[in-house]
């Protein structure tokens, strides 16, 4: 028995944008000027869209690229993943995985440096949380897209993986252990982490998980989101960060209405959130296999410093130190969420010793 059935693929954004800069037609997400790792500043950032015509399909990378993206999206969705595995088989990716403002992006930056590449020279969009967009839900919230988000889900993998490898190949040098590594904050993975990690293969990759106590975490989401909104409560509203949306899509998931998440206070959200975060990954499929392939990473600088020197000494300059990490812990402003913080902690932590995982110890003093 056949069936036909129609595909809808619309290159992303985030791959247009970067098969550009492959090209060397689109140099505005990496001129420099934008430290998306700066850890001394918190900002806004509206990245801008690229727009081409047509004429950026033509060259031969791009050919390649989009040959590539079609075999290995059709790979994905039909489980070849042997094609898949053998496609990357020159590469290991490191994936940095942790709730937002918890160390990541400093850590996938010193990856990169290892790398020998400039992070400000490396797209936000490539090195950082957003693309690949995969989630749980395979609709939006209105019901309105014209095909299955699953379905644009899995070509965003597909577009992930190609322009990664394609990427890391030309811009960096193959490893004395014969692989091209390949850095990648991928807050998203815990959606789709047992899939990720069997479609490409058992010791394929490094998964690094940041963990930050939950209410400094949320005091450095409100800095970054352009402060903490006047009456105190989260601004479902109009949310004002990507990191926001994704507060509020948890607390979505958790049945709370976009009514009453306008009325809850912005330390409750965020701690909710942060709390949904973690026990997820505990059951998200990161431990298949080989427990030890998740590497836990509390917040601090002597633990984050020397994930980067074990890295420098395995792949790149070992005399080459890492950028100093910059703790900054502002929960004493608000040491009337610190109880409600330090039972989050405990919550979680119990959560994951029923499934015989061991949950970092996290304290604010």
């Amino acid at each position: 028995m056949n069936f036909d059935i129609q595909l809808r693929f619309q290159p992303s954004a985030a791959f247009i944008g970067i098969l550009a800069e492959l090209n060397e037609q689109f140099s505005d997400w990496t001129d420099g000027s934008y430290d998306w790792a700066n850890q001394t500043v918190d900002f806004l950032h509206a990245q801008p869209s690229p727009r081409f015509d047509e004429a950026i399909f033509k060259p031969p990378l791009s050919q390649r690229a989009i040959n590539d993206l079609l075999q290995v999206a059709i790979a994905v969705m039909a489980g070849n993943y042997p094609l898949v595995r053998d496609y990357l088989r020159e590469v290991r990716f490191a994936f940095v995985i942790g709730y937002p403002r918890s160390g990541g992006s400093y850590l996938t930056k010193e990856l990169l440096r290892t790398v020998g590449l400039d992070h400000t020279r490396v797209s936000e969009v490539l090195a950082h949380d957003g693309f690949p967009d995969l989630r749980e839900t395979w609709y939006d919230w209105a019901g309105d897209r014209p095909y299955y988000h699953l379905q644009a889900s899995i070509f965003q993998v597909a577009e992930f993986l190609v322009i990664a490898n394609l990427y890391y190949r030309r811009n960096t040098a193959r490893r004395t252990d014969g692989f091209w590594l390949a850095p990648k904050k991928m807050h998203k993975l815990v959606s789709w982490g047992a899939s990720f990690k069997m479609l490409l293969g058992q010791g394929r990759a490094d998964y690094l998980a940041t963990v930050r106590h939950p209410l400094p975490t949320c005091i450095s989401v409100y800095e970054k989101s352009g402060g903490l909104p006047p009456d105190g409560l989260f601004p479902a509203n109009a949310p004002r960060s990507a990191i926001e949306g994704w507060v509020m899509t948890d607390l979505m998931h958790l049945g709370f209405s976009q009514q009453a998440l306008a009325r809850m206070s912005y330390f409750e959200a965020v701690l909710t959130s942060w709390s949904h975060f973690y026990s997820r990954m505990a059951t998200s499929g990161l431990f298949l296999g080989d427990r030890e392939e998740l590497r836990l990473i509390p917040y601090g600088k002597e633990s984050l410093e020397g994930v980067v020197r074990d890295y420098r000494n395995r792949f790149g300059d070992p005399h080459a130190g890492p950028e100093s990490f910059l703790v900054h812990d502002k929960a004493k402003n608000h040491d009337e969420w610190r109880e409600r913080g330090d039972a989050t902690v405990a919550a979680v932590s119990a959560l994951w010793a029923t499934l015989g995982l061991r949950f970092p110890a996290l304290s604010l003093d």
